[in-house]
């Protein structure tokens, strides 16, 4: 966070009034100390005073990130959540201006989970999301901005998302802007179908999807972490550098053998239990529930699913490809995964799931609340429903009409969405008891 007077001064440096360090006078905060002070009579001031009482200057608050104004007590930015702050280094204690390393140790934040990590780190010895780019040929590091490969000088190709064009990591697999699905090897891009352990790349038949080998959930071959048992997975070989994907016990390019990394949490979780409805957001330590829209506190986005830090402009989960969010026909902004309107111009999503309520896109294809199916789809056999329908046309199951699920055929109500049913006799209208196969009244 930067102070700005309203009747500025030359820019000059000099030493914290706090501390001692060589600053820019201009600044209005020490990024060693973090200490508040007049731009331009140097005097130590309360951290949320915008004028002087010493020299009576006045002076406003930006944002370091975006240059967006901010209140003089906010420690995040409410228009891009970036911190305003100097903080202590994770790894040494050093206080660290905002967007910044660690002027002592180097290290940075996480973009993904938080992390600090140290400064030649190849990933995140977290949540494993890959901080360097590697060579498609040879798997060698390469220098941020290079256009070839310092090791085999193969030059250097920025993938772009398949389906929108936004420039993306293509070890990821899915697109955080728009969802879309990639095979990593070969950039195909991949079927709509639900994914399973048996989906393949349709190019080059490269595994899409692999099963949790602690409890059995379907995830892509990037994950880093299973969001319900907090497995975690290596996603680069530690011998050869070489990117991982799926499960491996051994590197496929060196034959280094893999070992399997600790769990996201201290105690972990039963198998197959779910994630907690709730969260503390890494920023402010507001408790919330991340499916039912952002942090109240700071706005913080995280996944309802796997519960990583998201971006503004997100809205499918970089770590474990859940939509987190959709675009507004409106106005094109994003609004966040239980948000019931548009956030930027107020339109109404107008569609909730029919299980739990939650808001929904009308192009969802699964509540990210309930988990329920709301593709539109025969949950046996897959196949195209008709708007209403109370059986599927292809195998004969049946359906509530209100919500799509399967139902016995003999139910009262759904037991997913509690709509009461009604049966009656396609010949006479007459409505017939449930389980009854011969109308009473016309002996159809």
């Amino acid at each position: 966070m930067n102070a700005e007077l309203i009747h500025p001064i030359q820019p000059e440096t000099g030493p914290c009034p706090a501390c001692g360090r060589e600053i820019a006078w201009e600044d209005g905060v020490c990024p060693h100390c973090g200490a508040t002070f007049c731009p331009a009579c140097r005097s130590l001031m309360p951290e949320t005073a915008t004028r002087c009482p010493a020299c009576g200057a006045v002076w406003a608050w930006f944002c370091s990130h975006c240059d967006a104004p901010v209140p003089p007590e906010a420690e995040t930015c409410p228009s891009c959540h970036a911190p305003l702050r100097p903080r202590p280094c994770g790894r040494c204690g050093a206080m660290t201006p905002p967007d910044e390393p660690c002027p002592n140790c180097g290290a940075e934040p996480c973009p993904d989970c938080g992390t600090w990590v140290p400064p030649d780190a190849t990933a995140c010895p977290a949540c494993g999301l890959p901080l360097a780019e590697a060579c498609e040929r040879c798997g060698a590091l390469l220098p941020e901005g290079a256009s070839h490969c310092p090791s085999c000088g193969a030059p250097v190709r920025k993938a772009v998302c398949p389906r929108c064009g936004e420039a993306v990591e293509k070890e990821m697999g899915v697109c955080p802007a728009c969802g879309a699905i990639w095979c990593p090897m070969c950039g195909e891009l991949a079927s709509e179908e639900p994914l399973t352990p048996e989906t393949r790349c349709r190019w080059c038949g490269f595994p899409l999807a692999f099963a949790c080998p602690n409890c059995g959930t379907i995830l892509l071959s990037t994950a880093s972490e299973c969001p319900d048992c907090g497995r975690r997975f290596v996603r680069r070989c530690p011998s050869c550098q070489r990117p991982l994907f799926g499960a491996p016990s051994a590197c496929p390019h060196c034959a280094a053998p893999i070992a399997v990394p600790s769990f996201v949490e201290d105690a972990p979780r039963a198998i197959g239990a779910p994630l907690p409805t709730v969260a503390t957001c890494p920023n402010c330590g507001t408790v919330f529930r991340p499916a039912e829209g952002p942090c109240p506190g700071c706005g913080q986005r995280l996944c309802p699913r796997c519960r990583a830090r998201l971006w503004p402009e997100e809205i499918a989960c970089p770590r474990c490809g859940a939509e987190t969010g959709w675009i507004c026909p409106a106005c094109q902004a994003v609004i966040p995964v239980g948000v019931p309107a548009c956030p930027s111009c107020g339109a109404d999503l107008g569609f909730a799931c029919p299980r739990c309520g939650t808001p929904v896109a009308e192009t969802t294809l699964r509540c990210p609340q309930c988990g329920l199916d709301l593709s539109g789809r025969c949950p046996a056999c897959g196949a195209e429903l008709p708007e209403g329908a109370d059986a599927c046309p292809a195998c004969g199951q049946a359906l509530c009409p209100e919500c799509g699920s399967a139902v016995e055929e003999d139910a009262l109500a759904c037991s997913v969405c509690g709509a009461a049913f009604t049966y009656v006799c396609e010949t006479c209208g007459t409505e017939l008891p449930p389980g009854e196969r011969r109308c009473p009244q016309c002996g159809r």
